[in-house]
């Protein structure tokens, strides 16, 4: 739909602005009514309707103060300045109007009475900033309708995406627990393998833009199959891949040219079990598509352009089945598929307390997997809407960075292989971290980041 059909104009007003140029709601929202030649009425109609689209597309916040009103906006540019204007009914010579980047600020224009000793002079002054006041107020009148629009709107896009929880009652319930909270009690069952839960909890609080893919290696019947199920069984909006759609394809299945599961993933959390079977033909596919979420199919049976953005959780053995001494060589999967995964976890055997543990609820038929309440799902899905600033010292990220420098020269030529990618995963991982507390990056969430980044790779030597 294009943006005339959008602002609902017939054919013959269509007719008139498209031989004019005016094609989109930029254009329209800057016009006034004697330059689209309509006539008053239609004119200022028009432009009203452009100027309140623009502005529910874009209007992401607003926040009164006593002093000013901060608008931020997705976009900006003279037409949505003048559409936040419009609907915040600014105008005439009583408000100042700044932006910077994304954000609009608009204040009371007060005019001074310095060096102005005429009393008719004086009281005009006076009477010009009583003005202002009434006029700031009504600005926020304005303002706080918006605020009740936006609130409206959040609240039915988070419904949309499964979230029908107070918003701010599962933030209340992050904050208490936090990201450790998070991977103690969703992964409870699972005895050990610390490094494991942590980089899982990282992978599913990471963005559809920015994920953060983790790579299981474990032997078989290790704790990685439970994990697996645990997040099936708790969380929504998930792909869920068998070993018979590994082996056929994740993106394409050259034998039959059907597209695989992930290309219909998009938005989603992927699960892959075996993904040390997928076939050599496939994995060339899966590069491009864990990097940057699109990738060109072309084979005898299909030619297709694909765009799927999802986060990726891949459970693998080794190749020798079991580890060995050296596990680090037990990798079997491709260097360069390897570099696409953020975090990349070995699992470790159970002491001989937690499997007799295991052996004693599997004896008595106790239920394996406990089912974590509502809010850790509408959790995760809320985190993503969350965007973290950067607060941490300059110091403390100069040293987190010099450690994962550190890590690529180390395992550049390995199995391991961390390339320059790491400097994407450094920023990803502490990201994923603080959007689960609902903070900021800070100098304590750097050091969780490091902390797992190290383990993840000290585990495998």
């Amino acid at each position: 739909m294009d943006d005339l059909t959008t602002l609902g104009v017939g054919p013959s007003d269509r007719k008139k602005l498209e031989s004019m140029g005016f094609t989109t709601l930029e254009q329209i929202a800057l016009m006034s009514r004697y330059s689209l030649g309509m006539g008053k009425q239609k004119g200022d109609a028009l432009i009203q309707r452009a100027r309140n689209i623009l502005a529910n597309r874009n209007i992401e916040e607003i926040e009164i103060k006593t002093d000013v009103v901060i608008v931020k906006v997705k976009n900006i540019n003279d037409s949505i300045i003048a559409s936040v204007q419009d609907v915040l009914s600014i105008w005439g010579d009583y408000t100042n109007v700044e932006y910077v980047r994304n954000i609009i600020q608009i204040t009371q224009k007060v005019h001074s009475f310095n060096g102005i000793t005429d009393d008719w002079e004086r009281k005009r002054i006076e009477e010009k900033n009583e003005q202002a006041i009434n006029y700031f107020n009504s600005v926020k009148e304005h303002a706080n309708q918006w605020i009740t629009i936006l609130d409206a709107k959040k609240k039915d896009d988070l419904a949309k995406k499964g979230i029908d929880l107070d918003r701010q009652r599962i933030i209340d319930f992050a904050k208490e627990r936090g990201f450790d909270g998070f991977c103690h009690n969703v992964f409870e069952e699972i005895k050990g393998n610390e490094i494991v839960k942590k980089a899982l909890a990282v992978s599913m609080f990471s963005s559809y833009t920015e994920p953060v893919h983790v790579l299981v290696l474990g032997d078989p019947g290790s704790s990685k199959s439970l994990a697996k199920d645990m997040i099936t069984q708790n969380f929504k909006d998930i792909s869920l891949v068998g070993a018979n759609t590994t082996r056929s394809g994740l993106v394409c299945n050259l034998a039959s040219g059907a597209l695989g599961v992930l290309a219909y993933s998009d938005q989603k959390l992927v699960l892959v079990d075996e993904f040390d079977k997928i076939p050599e033909a496939d994995v060339e596919y899966c590069y491009e598509l864990l990097s940057n979420g699109k990738c060109s199919v072309h084979s005898s049976k299909i030619h297709q352009d694909i765009e799927s953005r999802f986060i990726m959780i891949a459970l693998a053995n080794p190749k020798t089945k079991v580890f060995s001494d050296r596990p680090i060589e037990d990798i079997g999967l491709s260097p360069i598929l390897m570099s696409r995964f953020a975090l990349v976890v070995k699992t470790e055997n159970l002491e001989k307390d937690d499997r007799i543990a295991l052996f004693k609820k599997k004896f008595y038929g106790e239920a394996e997997i406990k089912k974590v309440p509502e809010h850790y799902d509408q959790w995760v899905k809320l985190a993503r809407f969350h965007e973290p600033e950067v607060n941490a010292s300059e110091w403390r990220v100069s040293e987190y960075l010099e450690k994962a420098d550190k890590i690529y020269q180390e395992h550049y030529t390995t199995s391991l292989r961390r390339d320059l990618r790491m400097g994407d995963y450094a920023k990803r991982i502490p990201m994923a971290i603080a959007r689960a507390e609902f903070s900021d990056v800070t100098d304590k969430v750097i050091e969780k980041a490091e902390e797992i980044i190290i383990e993840s790779v000290e585990d495998w030597k």
